[in-house]
């Protein structure tokens, strides 16, 4: 059941989303709670938000301490590529892994270590955390990155970590359906709904209602597989995040995840992980020129206004028609308006006034 909140505790989560800093997480946290009913429909919201505070105020205190000495290291890694994959598990296996993929010899002692694996015309980013780091603060990477690889010698040894995972609202099973969520910066974009599944309980205009509710005026709201209104609820409140999961051992063994050898994750890893990521590959072109030899990577469920959009906003709020050579069409060239929906490989040429 969808947690019924004042307005005035919806208005002050908008406040936690837009907050940047850790220290602007915990007083908007702070501020929420303080307008939040307490009842039992309340609960497991109330349970995350303070779960998700005292995590703010322990990494808070933990670059506090450090700030006095010596300066302290992130481990955090900036998104490069098509994707971010975090690789867990086996120190010795994954580090052997990133060198076979990405020709990286580096140990990741202290600091994260990335290399960039190449799947046909893209790359994809893999990380190796650093050994000295304990997997709590490992968690922070895995819920930064676009999907997770666990490396695990035995079915005991994944379980573990999938349940740590798990415990800190990591989930590596895709869920029956899923929401997402994308705040927009264009304030009079309105909340335009991309509905790839199906809604079981309620519809596109009750969802743009409940989102209008919170404060928010424009966004995109893209839907996957079965979903219900609390499913949108969790898309706003963060509570739980899915990461596409693969599980790489010497010797394959049951498991709830795409499970696949090491020595096949060498051949072949690349390709698995972009065909599970929730991207597509998108060619820009000039009228009367070829398209473009690297691809912009977009969102699946993707349209036309979405690429518009990122090359830049002139070109979105000028554009007339855009004409399309890929699956997504019914003959090369076709011509389409800003609401056609994108496929992988798709080329575009955008007309502009």
């Amino acid at each position: 059941m969808v947690t019924n909140l004042p307005a005035e505790a919806k208005a002050k989560w908008m406040k936690v989303m837009d907050a940047k800093t850790p220290e602007e997480k915990i007083k908007a946290i702070q501020d929420f709670l303080s307008y939040v009913p307490k009842h039992k429909g309340t609960e497991n919201l109330v349970y995350w938000a303070k779960r998700r505070l005292s995590e703010l105020k322990e990494e808070a205190e933990k670059e506090k301490r450090k700030g006095g000495g010596k300066r302290s290291f992130s481990i955090f890694v900036e998104k490069a590529g098509a994707g971010q994959i975090v690789l867990l598990g086996d120190a010795f296996m994954r580090t052997e892994l990133l060198r076979s993929l990405t020709n990286v010899k580096s140990i990741p002692r202290d600091v994260p270590v990335p290399g960039m694996a190449v799947f046909e015309d893209i790359k994809l980013q893999l990380v190796n955390p650093p050994l000295t780091v304990p997997l709590s603060r490992i968690v922070g990477l895995a819920r930064n990155a676009d999907a997770v690889v666990i490396i695990a010698n035995d079915p005991q040894e994944y379980e573990s970590i999938k349940k740590f995972l798990e415990d800190n609202n990591v989930l590596l099973k895709r869920p029956k359906g899923k929401v997402i969520l994308e705040r927009s910066r264009y304030g009079n974009s309105g909340i335009r709904i991309v509905n790839l599944g199906k809604i079981v309980d309620s519809s596109e205009s009750e969802i743009r209602k409940y989102l209008e509710g919170f404060g928010i005026r424009s966004a995109i709201v893209r839907i996957l597989g079965e979903i219900t209104m609390d499913d949108v609820e969790k898309a706003i409140f963060e509570s739980v995040t899915f990461k596409p999961g693969v599980l790489v051992s010497q010797t394959p063994f049951k498991s709830d995840i795409l499970s696949i050898s090491f020595d096949e994750a060498v051949k072949t890893l690349p390709k698995v992980l972009f065909e599970n990521l929730d991207v597509i590959r998108v060619y820009t072109k000039e009228p009367g020129e070829d398209a473009t030899g690297d691809p912009l990577i977009m969102k699946r469920g993707s349209t036309v206004m979405d690429v518009a959009r990122r090359l830049h906003s002139s070109l979105a709020e000028g554009m007339k028609y855009a004409r399309v050579w890929g699956k997504s069409v019914k003959f090369p060239g076709q011509k389409v308006g800003g609401e056609h929906v994108l496929e992988d490989k798709d080329i575009i040429e955008i007309h502009a006034k």
